[in-house]
């Protein structure tokens, strides 16, 4: 055993060696900044030397805990340093979060714009009114004998009529009405006259042709015209009036259910802006759902003496720009 002594120093002496060389070859690249792990100017042996002296050696031992701690090692997280990629990662998550409360900003704030833009346009919509007779003076009268009945008894003598017996929606473009002493269309005077308010009533013609879709989906193209041809006028949509209960009960096609039927799918196109229903179904001319016979002389058509009922009527349903609801 005495002879092994020297063996052990000598080995001790090796290994101590061994390991200064080679910390000292990893402080002198990594902590002393030389290019070369060996370097003549400066030695292996006097740079761990230098390095233990410098307290790398403690910087060692701190390595190493984190690294036991990054794959699971037992050390107190007081010890734990704050890595770069955890702050990364955090910046990230913040970064993302603001830009999902600023589209959840944008998002709020477009909803209440488009709820202001309806309760704006919602304030725009116009309410019927009571006229005068000069209300009638910017007017224009479309439609068949029932509103040639208008022209002649009412009493309205200041407003412009392009109306004839048996006219129907389907006639808007044929040459069907007098206007000026010739033979005209009523699109071709909207087209070269401009009017404050347009009536239209037509339909009761049109009830034995086609149906009440097809009737439908022509004057809607037909009040389309008139809102391009008159872009500042008044349009009003007159439902047709009704007849009385004994003709509905005899007809095939002119019946009151027929003729409602229309009248509900043309006031569809009211807007209450521009374009407005006016039934004239609710006045006194109408009782239980059909015309009153004793105002009638052929259960379709009113008495001479009962248009101006029709007449103001239409005055207790007029619009006027400055009047809103």
């Amino acid at each position: 055993m005495k002879h092994d002594r020297p063996y052990l120093l000598t080995f001790s002496l090796l290994l101590s060696s061994l390991l200064f060389t080679l910390l000292g070859s990893y402080w002198n690249q990594t902590y002393y900044h030389n290019k070369e792990a060996l370097s003549p100017s400066s030695p292996t042996l006097a740079t761990a030397m230098q390095g233990i002296h410098d307290g790398l050696l403690m910087d060692l031992g701190e390595q190493a805990i984190h690294m036991l701690a990054a794959n699971g090692g037992s050390v107190p997280v007081s010890q734990h340093k704050p890595s770069a990629d955890h702050s990364y990662y955090a910046d990230i998550q913040h970064k993302r979060s603001k830009e999902m409360n600023d589209m959840l900003a944008r998002q709020q704030q477009a909803a209440k714009d488009a709820t202001q833009a309806s309760l704006q346009d919602e304030s725009k919509a116009l309410t019927f009114t009571t006229a005068t007779d000069d209300y009638f003076s910017d007017a224009v009268f479309i439609g068949d004998s029932r509103t040639v009945g208008i022209s002649e008894f009412s009493g309205i003598k200041n407003a412009t009529f392009l109306c004839k017996t048996s006219l129907s929606i389907y006639d808007f473009d044929k040459p069907k009405i007098t206007y000026d002493n010739k033979k005209t269309s009523v699109k071709e005077v909207l087209s070269t006259h401009q009017f404050g308010k347009v009536y239209l009533m037509v339909g009761i013609n049109e009830c034995g042709t086609g149906t009440a879709q097809s009737f439908y989906e022509h004057y809607r193209d037909v009040v389309s015209t008139i809102r391009q041809l008159q872009p500042k006028a008044l349009i009003f949509i007159e439902g047709n009036l009704l007849v009385t209960k004994e003709k509905s009960d005899h007809e095939k096609s002119v019946t009151n259910d027929n003729i409602r039927e229309r009248n509900e799918l043309i006031a569809t196109l009211a807007d209450q802006k521009d374009i407005f229903y006016i039934d004239i179904n609710e006045s006194s001319l109408c009782k239980d759902g059909a015309l009153i016979s004793s105002y009638t002389w052929d259960q379709v058509h009113i008495k001479a003496q009962y248009y101006s009922v029709w007449k103001d009527f239409l005055l207790d349903h007029a619009i006027i720009k400055d009047s809103r609801g």
